[in-house]
């Protein structure tokens, strides 16, 4: 996913806490869902490369490392937003990006490339080797968080760069309607998958953002800062930028929904197929009801290498 926007003039600020403390806010004339049906359809396409992965539950899963990752890596999850700009951006910087499963674009720029690579395993990049270490939404997908951060540091040059983006999959809001409303679905979202993922059976926290700054300054990063993000799920905010922003997280939220839900709660929960599918129509119903104001906190994390080291 795209990292939220920095604030702009006429944007709230947020605060670099664990708990974001301005409030977004509130249309209280919005009366758009936003996002029609066509766009809010879960469709999947079958790829020709299907030896490369297995398919469960009408999902597509990597095969390589199976169990590695929890998410689906078929279209309907990976279409959501482009993260593929960088190296346009940068056309004077070489940019390597891994992954677990080989779902790239065949067409790229000349300066980009992807490596089939686990970043549990030990990295195989020289050392000082990187200005620029950015990770993503690796929330459920790493087993030894410290070991993580150690090979980050390693890999990086002295003076270089390492950033961290993670959400918080708890639902808040800042008013009452969270409360209020009729189905507490939002409300026993997060902690059913965070307690899933903290069990034995899969052992791969989804918080993650709550210890990223501490694990970055234990592997020996300085000048780390941690900025915390709230961003609406829907159209309900009266300022026009987090509106729109809104429209496009309540997108992000409906597609990802199934693909979140499915592997943790049929492999680690034992829900059956039909069970998930319920879990799944609540949340999206209620994210899409113009009575809650929900969001979800992102956080960035970043910080340098020692000159020295």
């Amino acid at each position: 996913m795209s990292s939220p926007p920095r604030p702009t003039p006429g944007t709230p600020d947020f605060a670099p806490s664990s708990e974001p403390v301005n409030n977004i806010p509130i249309d209280e004339n919005e009366d758009d869902s936003a996002i029609g049906e066509d766009e809010l359809s879960d469709t999947t396409s079958i790829a020709s490369t299907i030896w490369r992965h297995r398919f469960e539950n009408g999902r597509r899963y990597q095969k390589w490392k199976e169990g590695a990752y929890w998410g689906p890596n078929d279209d309907t999850q990976n279409d959501q937003l482009d993260i593929g700009d960088f190296a346009d951006e940068y056309p004077s910087a070489e940019v390597i990006g891994t992954d677990l499963s080989p779902i790239q674009p065949s067409i790229l720029p000349p300066n980009c490339r992807f490596e089939l690579d686990d970043a549990t395993e030990n990295w195989t990049f020289p050392e000082n080797h990187f200005d620029f270490v950015h990770t993503r939404m690796l929330y459920g997908s790493i087993d030894d968080w410290p070991k993580y951060y150690e090979q980050a540091f390693r890999a990086i040059k002295p003076g270089g760069w390492f950033q961290q983006l993670e959400m918080s999959i708890l639902t808040r809001c800042d008013d009452d309607t969270l409360e209020k409303y009729e189905d507490k679905v939002l409300k026993e979202w997060g902690p059913l998958f965070i307690n899933a993922a903290d069990s034995p059976k899969f052992g791969r926290t989804l918080d993650v953002w709550k210890d990223m700054k501490q694990h970055m300054i234990d592997a020996g990063f300085e000048d780390v800062h941690q900025v915390d993000y709230k961003v609406p799920i829907g159209p309900w905010s009266s300022d026009p930028r987090l509106k729109e922003i809104g429209k496009w997280h309540l997108l992000y939220c409906f597609q990802g929904a199934e693909g979140w839900a499915m592997y943790l709660c049929t492999h680690v929960l034992s829900w059956k197929y039909e069970e998930v599918q319920v879990l799944v129509a609540r949340y999206r119903a209620a994210i899409r009801s113009r009575k809650v104001h929900p969001y979800y906190t992102y956080s960035v994390v970043y910080g340098r290498k020692p000159e020295s080291k």
